[in-house]
């Protein structure tokens, strides 16, 4: 099965954000509210996100690290289908908003940033009900280290989708890292800058879509 394709709407200007929403949305499965998006125009424009494409997953991406199940409530309220938390906080936070994910029949993604063995913690997170965590490659990493999707980040992944688990990865994806990917078990793949900073997002997006296609059920 191919996987999801998730767009990361960072963006600051919520308008922009439902523009570019309007734009791909017939080549992405997932909505991301993005936390630079949220912390700029608030917890509205998930609703915003969701009366406009009720069709699509919409993934509030708050990142809680603390008062867990608080800051998933109001995610599920605004109409969020997933929301997110940190690997590296405390796993009484983790399952916290896990546990308000089940009240409403949603989904906990833990985004396992900054953490520095994310298999035993995706095994830790895993036993506390989780079934979704992101392998998201640091963008700073990225800038000013030069990390990159090598053989290590690849093997993380692969590991990560042997413990029984949907996975998703994230940071610097775009339509040329995709047959890095191909090999893996993936439920989504976050696209940021790889869409939204194109000349035509339309058209990269089905450029991606098209590619995922070709990868994934070949």
């Amino acid at each position: 099965m191919a996987p999801k394709i998730q767009i990361a709407l960072d963006t600051l200007d919520g308008q922009h954000a439902l523009d570019l929403a309007r734009l791909v949305a017939p080549y992405v499965d997932i909505l991301e509210a993005g936390t630079p998006l949220l912390k700029s125009v608030g917890i509205d424009i998930v609703r915003k996100l969701k009366a406009a494409h009720p069709d699509k997953l919409v993934l509030a991406d708050l990142k809680s690290s603390d008062v867990g199940a608080y800051e998933a409530k109001m995610a599920f309220e605004a109409g969020a289908d997933i929301t997110t938390t940190l690997g590296v906080t405390t796993l009484a936070t983790i399952e916290e908003v896990q546990r308000e994910a089940d009240r409403w029949n949603r989904r906990c993604e833990v985004d396992m940033t900054g953490v520095a063995d994310p298999v035993a913690r995706a095994r830790e997170v895993k036993s506390v009900g989780v079934s979704l965590v992101l392998y998201h490659r640091s963008i700073d990493e990225e800038l000013t280290k030069g990390a990159s999707w090598n053989d290590r980040a690849c093997q993380i992944v692969n590991d990560l989708t042997a413990l029984g688990i949907d996975v998703s990865v994230a940071g610097g994806v775009d339509v040329e890292k995709l047959p890095l990917l191909c090999s893996m078990s993936l439920y989504g793949i976050v696209v940021g800058r790889g869409i939204t900073a194109q000349a035509d997002p339309a058209a990269a997006a089905l450029a991606i879509a098209r590619s995922v296609k070709e990868l994934w059920l070949a």
